[in-house]
């Protein structure tokens, strides 16, 4: 029993929030903020920091062993016949392209599941948040973290390059000045298919590793699908079905943007032109933003 002649009541009186308002795009901001701790494990349990670190210490790691390999062709007297075979910038986004489509795949699901899971939407969308700004904050957060992840390593292997270039550092820098922009449209490319796919898969599903695992699983089984349309059938209009190939549309864009012959992609021996994939990629990335949309609307 509560004794009513011994309790107290203490007025400690209202205080009005007197600190900086910061609205709609403080709001976003800390979306953005948070995303980018979450992926990288920053203030988390060293578990939740293992994979996301793995793969950039992968990435770093990658562009380390090539140039140190193209440090050593460098010093030689005469050039290797196999020097021509070394990946340069258009060729790098298939050395680590393995480590990166790993990492695309647990950033989408770690971005979108855990505030569904958590029951962390409702507290999102009590501030000055529409889906909108939610979605849009959450995207940036995947560019933040997708972009640096092929950006980095390319800006580390071009300046090294210039650096054993032998026209000087300078020299190098000057007569390659349209790498500034083909690696970043390369790099938006690549982000733009993989992102597009994997939130929409986060969208749906509950669980990080499972989208995850669905995410890669699709990649695979779409090209061994476009694969067999492409040989093992000779049906009016099969070609088609190779556009159904995703993972290869960036890579053949790519090789359009870095001006590098292949013949090698499905769509592209299908017949299809890297405008066709421009368009499959376009359309990849409308299909998710309205699928994301409509999916985040029926459930605020």
């Amino acid at each position: 029993m509560v004794d009513r002649e011994s309790a107290i009541i203490v007025d400690r009186g209202y205080r009005h929030y007197e600190g900086i308002r910061t609205g709609r795009r403080g709001a976003m901001a800390a979306i953005v903020r948070e995303g980018y701790r979450r992926v990288l494990g920053l203030r988390r349990k060293a578990r939740r920091k293992v994979l996301p670190w793995f793969l950039i210490v992968l990435a770093l790691l990658s562009v380390v062993i090539l140039i140190a390999i193209t440090w050593v062709e460098s010093r030689l007297p005469t050039p290797l016949e196999t020097a021509d075979l070394l990946p340069r910038y258009g060729g790098y986004f298939d050395f680590i392209s393995v480590i990166a489509l790993l990492f695309s795949a647990y950033v989408g699901p770690e971005l979108l599941i855990p505030d569904r899971t958590q029951g962390v939407l409702n507290v999102y969308f009590s501030r000055p948040l529409s889906v909108g700004d939610y979605l849009i904050a959450k995207v940036f957060a995947y560019a933040a973290i997708m972009m640096s992840f092929w950006l980095v390593p390319q800006t580390i292997f071009h300046l090294a390059l210039a650096g054993l270039s032998p026209a000087g550092f300078l020299g190098y820098l000057s007569s390659t000045t349209d790498i500034l922009w083909k690696i970043p449209l390369a790099a938006l490319v690549f982000f733009v298919t993989h992102a597009s796919l994997a939130l929409l898969i986060a969208s749906f599903l509950n669980r990080v590793g499972a989208a995850a695992g669905v995410f890669l699983a699709g990649l695979l089984g779409l090209n061994i699908v476009a694969v067999f349309f492409l040989e093992a059938t000779e049906a009016p209009g099969t070609r088609w079905a190779t556009l159904l190939a995703i993972e290869q549309h960036p890579r053949y864009i790519r090789d359009w943007i870095f001006d590098i012959d292949s013949l090698r992609y499905i769509p592209e021996r299908a017949g299809f032109g890297p405008g066709m994939s421009l368009l499959v990629v376009g359309g990849l990335v409308v299909l998710s933003i309205s699928t994301l949309f409509w999916r985040y609307r029926r459930l605020t």
